[in-house]
């Protein structure tokens, strides 16, 4: 009997991790031809100027969010109701950071994209932390269908502004699911107490995991312009395809490991996967891309570079699933701090000297190093 109860409880793992990985796969899959048909449609320039744009709305959207994505997908696998009250405060966060935005850059694109990425956000947590794989399945793949509809038919209206409102309105169906959320618990900031300092400790984390992922091209805007920009965007979308597995692993095993079950060989497997998917993005590129893409001269030497970072990354979200099952998020925020740091400072030395090759070796050096900081730390953990 044992035997057969761990025969059904291996099926139903993966079976959850089969449901979120083709509803990942497919949405990526989806996203992935609309950003590659808007690179070829717009042009450097102009994909360059949306990406800048959108790194500004990412940073404002992770601000409003205050912590709440991982806070909610680990405390709901604990059956831990702190759903409406952290929907409050993001989304009123949100509201905040949506007009002070519009008030800086005039630009109700990214005001509404604001909004609606805490949506989706927080939704797509809760969903998550429930283990409701078949609800994320369903959602996400409409989200993209929404947005690929959306920003194209706007493009063609209003230019490229539209593409942004369209990004925005493609998030909004998933407040069906936190109007489900305020019905099933209480608004009730005292359960928050207690975690207050995992939700500080999150919100920081996400904080800088935004920066980190926006404050590269926030840079290289004013340092090497939008048309080197797009360049480097086209690199790093190219980089999220390559990057799908791992972040599928990532999604499914937070909340398990929150549950208490960890799964050692899926997590060996994703870091294998990688280093073949590396070996893909530098060897193929140079054949694929000037055939794709004809209107970008310096593409393929940043994705040669950039599919060097899979490997790092993936063990990277091996342990963050680890350390935030264990409500241990300050490992994960001194490991985000040494990512930015040297991201940062990289940029500035290599981005000056070798252009936007230089910009992508900072984006695989920072990972590298933040990688080493995770195996030293993990040392004084065995459970690995």
């Amino acid at each position: 009997m044992k035997k057969f109860d761990r025969i059904k409880v291996s099926f139903l793992q993966l079976k959850g991790l089969t449901t979120i990985g083709f509803a990942d796969i497919g949405s990526s899959a989806i996203s992935a031809v609309f950003w590659f048909y808007m690179a070829s449609t717009l042009g450097a320039k102009d994909y360059g100027q949306i990406s800048y744009f959108l790194s500004i709305a990412s940073i404002a959207s992770s601000v409003s969010m205050t912590g709440a994505s991982n806070t909610l997908m680990v405390y709901t696998a604990k059956n831990v109701k702190i759903q409406s009250a952290i929907y409050v405060i993001s989304i009123s966060a949100a509201i905040i950071a949506s007009t002070v935005i519009f008030f800086l850059f005039q630009n109700f694109g990214i005001s509404l994209y604001i909004i609606g990425s805490v949506i989706f956000g927080l939704a797509s947590a809760e969903i998550l932390g429930s283990k409701n794989y078949n609800s994320y399945s369903r959602f996400l793949v409409t989200q993209k269908i929404l947005m690929v509809i959306f920003s194209i038919v706007l493009y063609y209206l209003i230019g490229i502004e539209g593409v942004i409102i369209g990004i925005a309105l493609g998030y909004f169906p998933y407040i069906i699911r936190i109007y489900d959320g305020f019905k099933k618990s209480k608004i009730e900031f005292n359960t928050l107490k207690s975690k207050f300092g995992f939700l500080m400790n999150s919100f920081i984390l996400n904080l800088s995991n935004a920066f980190s992922g926006s404050i590269d091209k926030i840079i290289i805007a004013p340092l090497l312009g939008f048309t080197l920009l797009g360049n480097y965007q086209l690199g790093i979308q190219v980089l999220a395809v390559l990057q799908i597995l791992p972040n599928v692993a990532f999604k499914y095993m937070l909340p398990h490991e929150a549950g208490g079950n960890q799964n050692k060989r899926l997590k060996f497997l994703i870091i294998a996967i990688a280093i073949i998917l590396t070996g893909c993005g530098i060897l193929l590129s140079p054949l694929i891309i000037p055939i794709l893409f004809t209107k970008y001269t310096n593409v393929v030497g940043v994705i040669q570079i950039l599919s060097i970072s899979l490997i790092p990354m993936s063990i990277i979200i091996a342990y963050q699933s680890k350390f935030l099952s264990m409500e241990k998020s300050n490992v994960i925020l001194i490991s985000a701090g040494i990512y930015l740091a040297t991201q940062i400072t990289l940029i500035l030395i290599l981005g000056k000297i070798y252009g936007v090759n230089g910009m992508a070796a900072a984006f695989v050096l920072a990972t590298c190093a933040e990688c080493i900081f995770y195996v030293f730390v993990n040392k004084f953990n065995r459970t690995f």
